[in-house]
């Protein structure tokens, strides 16, 4: 929490300079003023020129450093930029003595020697979970349904969403669960099931602290989706998924909402027409047969034929 509100006062000083630097270049007088003197440079405003330079290269250099993830860089730039803020507040204080016009120079002075050194922390290594994968009890290959076993994590976390091709049963084995289902929500234990229709809206997620082994029943079964759950386990093994053990990177969860015949609904439902052609290009360029083949069983080859009509 407290590198998000670091990461968010770096980015509106970024914005707050570049604002103020572009300030000084459009209109110097005002600028000047705010800045906490008053001179009479007799029409020559080079220095509010060579200011407003300096303002737009450090709020270029902060929000740059910001968006590259660069966190050590940016500590020790904030440290040494220091020298800056210091430098106008000696320069207002002398000149008019006025404490109102030195607040702001002494709150980026506060921002440099506070923020700097917590991007200087090094961060405390979260133990990586590494997870079994889905054990498939039985396949859409061999039987009318597709019967799977898996460990649902602390944390792992599903949006709404809703399927076409099959109804899901959830039995849990072990642990508890969280379901949705049309705008319920349902608290799973040990032993308890639960039926979601095709097209019905619904989500599940761990909020507890200990993992959950849930018993699915796809009926019809489905091959895809089979390939899709071994395909989510290893990306997160791999270390391609957050920690609600969903992909980062776009492609690949298009390609698992597609595998998996998930359909989003609500404000996230806009980004299915991306989805699809993210897909599509993905099926094109084999990043889709690249992911089976690492992460899934053989398939039957009519499956991956059924794959490539998509292109």
């Amino acid at each position: 929490m407290t590198t998000k509100i670091a990461w968010a006062i770096c980015l509106f000083t970024g914005l707050g300079l570049i604002f103020i630097g572009t300030r000084f270049l459009l209109d110097p007088v005002a600028a000047l003023h705010d800045y906490g003197i008053r001179i009479n440079t007799g029409g020559d405003f080079s220095f509010h020129t060579i200011k407003g330079i300096r303002d737009l290269f450090s709020g270029l250099l902060i929000l740059l450093l910001l968006c590259t993830g660069q966190r050590r860089a940016l500590g020790i730039s904030l440290l040494a930029a220091t020298v800056v803020p210091f430098g106008d507040f000696l320069i207002v204080w002398n000149k008019s003595g006025d404490l109102r016009l030195m607040v702001p120079h002494l709150m980026a002075m506060l921002i440099c020697v506070i923020i700097g050194p917590l991007f200087l922390i090094r961060k405390r290594e979260k133990p990586v979970i590494t997870r079994a994968p889905a054990q498939l009890i039985r396949s859409a290959a061999s039987y009318t349904e597709t019967v799977t076993e898996a460990i649902i994590y602390p944390g792992d976390k599903t949006p709404w969403h809703y399927h076409t091709l099959f109804a899901e049963t959830f039995e849990v084995l072990e642990g508890s669960l969280q379901v949705g289902k049309s705008s319920n929500y349902y608290k799973l234990k040990k032993g308890d099931h639960i039926t979601i229709a095709a097209y019905e809206h619904h989500s599940f997620y761990n909020n507890t602290g200990i993992a959950c082994r849930v018993r699915t029943v796809l009926q019809p079964g489905n091959l895809r989706f089979e390939k899709a759950g071994q395909i989510l386990t290893g990306l997160a093994n791999d270390g391609f998924a957050n920690k609600r053990g969903i992909p980062k990177r776009l492609t690949d969860l298009a390609l698992f909402l597609y595998l998996s015949d998930s359909r989003l609904v609500g404000p996230a439902k806009l980004a299915e027409p991306l989805f699809g052609i993210l897909v599509r290009m993905a099926i094109k360029n084999g990043r889709l047969n690249t992911l089976i083949h690492r992460y899934c069983m053989p398939v039957p080859a009519e499956t991956v034929t059924s794959f490539s009509k998509m292109a």
